[in-house]
């Protein structure tokens, strides 16, 4: 029996606004809050750096797409899950990373995240 990824389902049910990175951004907490955010789109190598995490994020989920090989995710404080804890998640083109926090770290969700 194949392995069905359910990825492309959990895309339709995102809400709130999409974000376009072309350039080495960082995203804020009034960004996620106040804006909405939930699906951000990497367009080039360039790195989106995450708030930090706190408790006011707490329960949230971010969708990161990168359409370069060199599109990356950071964080200050570093990831707590996806293997490890480091600094820098490279995306990969054409691919996608789920993020999620628990108001004391960020977790890259995804089947194969790789450290950079």
């Amino acid at each position: 029996m194949a392995k069905r990824s359910r990825l492309k389902y959990v895309f339709a049910e995102q809400r709130g606004t999409a974000y376009s990175v072309s350039a080495d951004t960082t995203l804020t907490t009034a960004n996620i809050n106040s804006d909405g955010y939930s699906f951000i789109k990497i367009s080039g190598a360039f790195t989106l750096t995450l708030p930090a995490a706190e408790d006011v994020l707490k329960g949230t989920r971010l969708i990161v797409f990168g359409d370069n090989a060199n599109s990356k995710v950071a964080v200050v404080a570093g990831f707590g899950g996806g293997g490890g804890s480091y600094d820098t998640v490279t995306i990969g083109a054409y691919c996608a990373i789920r993020f999620w926090c628990d108001g004391s770290q960020w977790y890259a969700l995804s089947e194969s995240v790789s450290a950079s």
